[in-house]
Parts: structure tokens; sequence; C-alpha cells
């Protein structure tokens, strides 16, 4: 019987991969939350079949396919990532990966991925559980869907600017106006920031997509993108904004299309802030805002100043549409 670890900080993404196992797999599950402990699992002998996450706090899943290469440790790791980037998937290849799959799987193709490995025959066993893993709450859920969503959005500017994106944990929060700055911890409050709206609604869901850049990186993000314009060096870097806040809010909310199978209509990008404080931008626009389920999601750039703040904004009266299609994604996935 193969020993497996499933290595992810989300609980509705070790239940969705768990479910999409051969149910007739002659192997055993353990679970792992983070890093540090998913090595744990494979320094004790069990997980000689790693799947492995990379975005995940205390240990990412580059630093643990690291230590597993310097330990040697004899282990097959399987990386299930949202992080979809060109680059992510080379350097976890470079770091003894034998497969990358993106988040969220399939679980015919994760079936014919283990045949293809030999690690898997038809009607071999019954596949076990060693442990009870942690019962899925919706912040949990809220928090992997927007992962998932997050990774379509660092692709495309990976792409776009041709840096590797360096992507957090989000973080979810539902909270009142007031708190909105609180959520915002990776914006330096004595800086000025600009910031783009984008509404979007469907299927009963409505919300606003906010992108916040902090204006000291603007001139190098306007550089990046390589613009050579007719334009004045203030009006190229409102540009270079626009067309950057556009690509994040489009490419997330195609990410939670793709996953609720919903389409999101989005309303025209609007700029609520040029050279303004953090403070002054949510108190002016406090009013638009009631209690609000809040995901942020901070980006930034390798070998960059270059970082931006993602906030994906939903109204409490959109939550129970909201988890009514997050509902219908965790059944459809069992």
């Amino acid at each position: 019987m193969l020993t497996i670890t499933i290595c992810d900080d989300s609980t509705m993404a070790r239940k969705q991969l768990q479910r999409s196992l051969p149910a007739d797999w002659d192997a055993i599950i353990h679970y792992a939350e983070d890093g540090e402990q998913g090595l744990k699992r494979v320094r004790a002998g069990q997980a000689e079949v790693l799947f492995l996450d990379l975005n995940m706090p205390v240990m990412d899943g580059y630093q643990t396919l690291a230590a597993i290469q310097q330990e040697q440790l004899d282990c097959f790791v399987i990386v299930v990532s949202g992080d979809i980037q060109p680059q992510a998937q080379q350097r976890v290849q470079q770091l003894g990966a034998m497969a990358f799959i993106k988040k969220p799987m399939a679980a015919a193709e994760l079936r014919q991925l283990l045949r293809r490995f030999g690690l898997y025959q038809a009607a071999a066993g019954q596949l076990q559980s060693a442990t009870e893993d942690t019962a899925l709450s919706a912040r949990d859920t809220y928090q992997e869907v927007a992962n998932v969503a997050m990774g379509r959005a660092g692709d495309l500017l990976a792409r776009v600017f041709k840096r590797f994106i360096n992507l957090p944990v989000p973080t979810v929060n539902i909270i009142a106006p007031s708190e909105l700055h609180m959520a915002l911890t990776a914006i330096d409050t004595r800086a000025t920031v600009s910031a783009v709206s984008q509404g979007f609604a469907g299927s009963g869901v409505n919300g606003e997509a906010l992108v916040i850049f902090n204006d000291t990186a603007i001139a190098d993000l306007t550089e990046l993108l390589g613009y050579q314009s007719t334009l004045s060096p203030a009006q190229t870097q409102l540009e270079a904004v626009m067309d950057t806040a556009s690509i994040i809010s489009s490419a997330c909310l195609q990410g939670l299309s793709e996953q609720l199978h919903v389409q999101f209509s989005p309303s025209q990008p609007v700029l609520l802030a040029r050279d303004s404080h953090i403070s002054d931008l949510l108190s002016r626009h406090q009013e638009r805002w009631q209690r609000v389920l809040a995901i942020e999601i901070g980006y930034s750039m390798a070998d960059s100043q270059v970082s931006f703040d993602l906030l994906l904004l939903f109204p409490q009266v959109a939550l129970p549409a909201l988890d009514r299609l997050l509902t219908h994604l965790l059944e459809s996935s069992s």
C-alpha cells in the first residue's frame, strides 16, 4: 500500500483533491497544512507520493521541494497549484517535482497521470484516510476560490511583464467599511496611491474589483510595459495604471467565472484616486461599501519594486447567492 500526503493550507483544496483520487487506489492518505508539516510526513515515510501546493504559510512549496532535494528524501512529488506561471512550472521541475497539475484538478486527468507514472492500477485496493481532515469553513472556501483566480491573473501578468509574479496566500475578512484599511496590510499608509475600480455582476452575485497601486512604483510599471507614447509622462503613467488594473481584474474575474460557472458582466473601469493617501481614498468612498466580504491579494514582481493590491469586495446581500455557487462547486467535485 502506498503512503500519500496531500499538502495544502486550504481545507477545501485538500478535500477536492481527496475526492478526485481513485477510490480503488491501494493507498492511504495523510494530510499536511503547510510545507513544514509536509516535510515531516516525508521524513516519517508517510509520503511516498506528495501532492504539494506552492503558496502556503510557514513553508511554501518551493522551500519544501528544496528541502526534499537537499536532504535527498525518497519522495515522488506532484505539484498541484493555482500558480500556473511558466516560470513556476519551470522552477518546480528544477527542484525535482515529477509533474504539475493546475487547480482545480480534473479527476480523469489525475487518474491518467497516476497510471502514466505506474502509481495506480484499477481495482488494486481501496483508498483509505489515516487522519480525519479539518472541517470546511466558509472563509477557507472563499480563500481557495480566490487563490485559483489569483493564479490566473498572476499568469497573465507574468506573460505581459515578462517577470515572475510573487503570489501570496489571499486574506479573507468580513468587515465594515471603516475596517477596510486594516485589510490593506501591505500598503504603506504614508505613501500615496492610485486606485481603479471595476464592478461586476452575474447570477445574483455582484461585487467590485479594486486595484490599488503605490504611486512610487508607477514609473517603473510604465517602463516595464514599454509604452512608446506621445502623451505626457503623467498621462502615460495613468494609461499604464488603467491597463494593468484591467488585466488584473479581468483575469481574476475570469478565474472566478471558470470555477463558479457564472458569466460575470463587468462595468467600465473607473479611476477612484490618483496621488491620494489610502485613508483619504477609503473615507471618500466609504458610502459605496457597506458591510462586505473583502478578499485581499497582494501581487509583486520579482526583480522590481512594482507591487499592487487587488481587493475583491462583495456586499453582504450578495453572499447567499455566492454561497450557493460555492456549495454547487463543492458538490460537483465530489
